[in-house]
């Protein structure tokens, strides 16, 4: 695994991390290319003994190899990292292939070291560079932003694998949209078995002074694109309509953190809407269980893991009707999609009303969510390493049409459901 982004508290790092401990516990070497690895080790569900762990709590066939890099936003832990010196070093050896996880800087280093020792390659295709630059990286990122230099670099990083891969069907629309080309398949990053556990939320709601609420549930990350602000405005016309309504948010600080804080200190505000910053990752599975919906309101996303986790503790959802988020929800089963903050207000409402649908729904969610368990989507990671193995990489090798490619894989995905073309 080559990526920028396994330690930090985001959908993508996530997404990397889960699989890596998946695949690891099912007993292949996973080895992690990654700057300023912080608690590798330190899986959700990992003690001794325990589910491929060794006696010192470590997973047995996980191997790290930090490459360094310097924290330039503190808030958000994004660390910039240009192992240019690596790239004269011999590369890894014993690998089988090499799965790219962000293209820049280290999916760079693993694309060249993949070439040089002629290992074949998957890349995924989390989030756009150009929707988080301006926030990671503010001078050099807004430059990169106002032309189209990023999509134009992504899609050369992506013409250099056998295989692309996206969480979701919006997402690979988008990057057709985008001239992307095939073959793109779309698998779900799925979630840590950690976040189906039966816990019981008792105190929970005590610690959190949200005692006989009707509770809005908001886990993001503090970003712009996440609209924190906008949702906390849009959420005073709920509680006009249920007076015991409260708007809980949850996540790490991002750029959008200072506005955050200051809204929910004002007075029309402070009473119905608090921000609990990060939290324990008990705390906050207990969250999502006491919690009566949960939503999210962001137009990209690479999937919405945090919906996910929500469902499988058993509670509906509303979200943006986007990319990401549309794969998701099930309108009308698990949730509701919104094209607006209207209906996104409409909804809610609908939904905190109404018990006997909210419970409903929350059933029906936890049911879908069964299917996103992290341990099935690796099963599925193995047969598609197997296939860029045995089939994609020697058509890529030997220079064969790229249109030969996408038949292999087309007829691979009628056999295989879970992973769609």
């Amino acid at each position: 695994m080559f990526t920028c982004l396994y330690s930090q508290m985001n959908g993508s790092a996530h997404a990397c991390r889960y699989l890596s401990e998946a695949l690891a516990k099912l007993g292949h070497d996973v080895h992690v290319f990654a700057p300023r690895i912080e608690n590798g080790h330190n899986g959700h569900d990992g003690h001794n003994g325990y589910n491929g762990y060794n006696g010192n709590g470590k997973l047995k066939h996980l191997h790290f190899h930090d490459l360094g890099g310097a924290r330039v936003a503190e808030s958000t832990g994004f660390v910039l990292s240009f192992p240019i010196h690596r790239a004269f070093m011999p590369g890894p050896k014993n690998l089988d292939i090499a799965h790219i996880q962000t293209h820049a800087s280290v999916g760079a280093l693993g694309i060249h070291w993949a070439k040089r020792s002629g290992l074949p390659m998957v890349g995924s295709h989390h989030s756009p560079m150009t929707y988080y630059s301006a926030q990671y990286l503010p001078i050099i990122g807004k430059l990169l932003v106002r032309n189209e230099f990023l999509w134009w670099y992504e899609r050369l990083a992506l013409e250099k694998y056998d295989l692309c891969h996206v969480p979701t069907r919006t997402k690979k629309e988008m990057l057709l949209e985008y001239k992307f080309r095939e073959p793109i398949v779309s698998l779900t990053n799925g979630i840590a078995d950690y976040y189906f556990q039966d816990i019981k939320p008792n105190g929970i709601r005590e610690k959190y002074n949200i005692e006989d609420k009707k509770v809005l549930l908001y886990v993001s990350r503090l970003s712009p694109e996440k609209h924190p602000t906008r949702i906390i405005k849009q959420f005073k016309n709920i509680q006009k309509q249920i007076p015991d309504a409260h708007l809980l948010m949850v996540g790490s600080d991002g750029p959008s953190s200072d506005a955050v804080k200051k809204i929910v200190k004002k007075r029309k505000y402070k009473d119905f809407v608090s921000y609990a910053g990060k939290v324990p990752f008990d705390d906050l599975v207990k969250l999502y269980k006491t919690a009566d919906v949960s939503c999210l309101w962001s137009w990209v996303e690479a999937e919405g893991l945090v919906l996910l986790e929500a469902m499988a503790q058993g509670t509906p959802n509303v979200g943006a009707n986007g990319s990401g988020i549309a794969d998701v929800i099930q309108h009308g089963k698990t949730g509701f999609l919104a094209n607006n903050l209207e209906e996104f207000e409409y909804y809610v409402v609908k939904l905190l009303k109404d018990d006997e649908l909210r419970k409903s729904f929350g059933d029906r969610a936890r049911k879908v969510a069964e299917s996103y368990r992290i341990e099935n989507v690796a099963k599925n990671w193995i047969k598609l390493y197997e296939l860029t193995i045995n089939e994609l990489y020697p058509l890529r090798y030997y220079r064969r049409e790229r249109r030969e490619r996408v038949e292999v894989v087309k007829k691979f995905v009628k056999e295989n459901p879970s992973i769609k073309f």
